[in-house]
């Protein structure tokens, strides 16, 4: 479906958010008219004759504006900047595109541009611009998203003191904020799964665990929903070949890996309240949930009489699947990449006291992941060999041993959670 950003009906959110992304990252021909005076004429972004000329003349306003701009000059501007750029965000009479960005411009000011060697430093009226246009009842998902990118900006360019924790509890609640049906404004779940993912990068910018390991606590929760959705899945009687299935599946496995990543970024030494029998558990948990489901869909296209789905294209898929989850939990755990000789400083394991039972049961889980990342790469042990100098990469074994190898490894998992025997119940 073609969206023209000039027809000012209602649509569909879908078609015209993706639309929206598409218009900020075109590159327009040269020849666009811009205004030759010393600052941006924002009456002109409101003609819808110039929608696609807006992502362009908004990329000059932020860098010829405040080109060698300080002090009181730079700040009169920035405010006169943001106020122009709130009302275009605001006014449902503009074309969409526009009002979009608009507000990803109003999150791209800057008190200062920094250096080589610097980040910039955001402009912090912007910050609670943005945040109090994400609350707002009535604004468009298009404009929240816009507001939403904006702040995660924020969070990595860095916050003060004062805003710190409400940015921290908005991105939190989006985060663990499931998806509604019934909404006025028709939106699918992959969108809202974007907004829980994009949140997570903020999460991750900001490296709090919170005051008393409250974003710990709230991402684990996220995983272990996500957890309890594949392990139905996985022992669910209907077909999950289908389209609907793998999507659903998807959704769920990148929102917890996504997940599992973010617990990675985050700094240990010095938190406080972190169950660490909470987190091995999860941790734990994700890895054999993800195995089940794969292993299933592994299964049934096997034990198909029916013309299955190209075995090849499937297996290739589950083997993606089940890396980028075990990476993501490594990662959680050691804030490292699988090959990572030592976890990371300021690592959850790192932080770990050495009595810990958590750090055998830990190290039991990463056995077994690298275990499996070998069968990935070298095949059934029995026949693998070093790998031929320019000889093209290429899977070692077929859908039924990937099965098998997904079943052995969710069976030792099993084994590290029955052992646990003082470990809390997982929900």
């Amino acid at each position: 479906m073609e969206i023209s950003f000039r027809n000012k009906g209602v649509m569909s959110f879908r078609p015209q958010f993706l639309g929206i992304i598409v218009f900020t990252i075109l590159s327009f021909p040269v020849g666009i008219f811009v205004s030759a005076q010393n600052t941006t004429d924002f009456m002109s972004w409101k003609d819808a004759q110039n929608a696609e000329a807006v992502p362009e003349w908004a990329r000059i306003m932020l860098s010829r504006d405040f080109r060698d701009l300080t002090g009181t000059a730079r700040e009169e501007l920035l405010a006169k900047t943001l106020s122009s750029l709130a009302e275009i965000a605001s006014d449902s009479k503009v074309v969409p595109a526009v009002r979009y960005n608009a507000i990803l411009a109003a999150g791209q000011l800057e008190t200062s541009p920094g250096s080589p060697r610097t980040l910039p430093t955001a402009y912090p009226p912007a910050l609670t611009y943005l945040v109090d246009v994400y609350y707002q009842a009535n604004t468009p998902y298009y404009i929240r998203y816009g507001a939403l990118l904006g702040i995660v900006r924020h969070a990595i360019l860095g916050i003060d003191s004062d805003q710190r924790y409400s940015v921290i509890d908005l991105l939190l609640k989006t985060a663990a904020s499931e998806f509604e049906a019934g909404q006025v404004v028709p939106l699918e779940p992959a969108v809202w799964n974007w907004f829980r993912q994009t949140a997570l990068d903020g999460l991750s910018a900001l490296k709090a665990t919170g005051t008393d390991g409250e974003v710990v606590e709230e991402l684990l929760s996220i995983i272990n929903d996500k957890s309890q959705e594949l392990e139905e899945w996985s022992h669910s009687h209907q077909d999950i070949l289908n389209r609907e299935a793998w999507q659903q599946i998807r959704l769920a496995l990148e929102l917890a890996s996504k997940s599992a990543k973010t617990l990675g970024d985050l700094h240990y030494p010095s938190a406080a309240g972190v169950n660490t029998t909470n987190m091995t558990d999860t941790f734990i948990r994700l890895t054999k949930a993800v195995c089940d489901v794969q292993c299933k869909m592994a299964t049934d296209s096997i034990d198909r009489v029916e013309t299955s789905p190209d075995s090849s294209a499937l297996r290739e898929q589950i083997v993606v699947n089940v890396k980028a989850c075990t990476q993501s939990v490594v990662w959680g755990m050691k804030s490292g990449f699988l090959t990572a000789a030592r976890p990371g400083e300021n690592s959850f394991y790192a932080s770990l006291k050495s009595d810990d039972p958590a750090i055998e049961r830990l190290d039991v889980l990463m056995t077994e992941i690298v275990e499996l990342s070998t069968f990935f790469d070298e095949g059934v042990k029995e026949r693998r060999s070093g790998a031929l100098p320019g000889v093209p990469k290429a899977f070692k074994f077929d859908l039924s041993e990937l099965r098998d190898a997904l079943k052995n490894c969710s069976e030792a998992l099993l084994n590290i959670r029955e052992r646990n025997i003082d470990s809390s119940p997982l929900q």
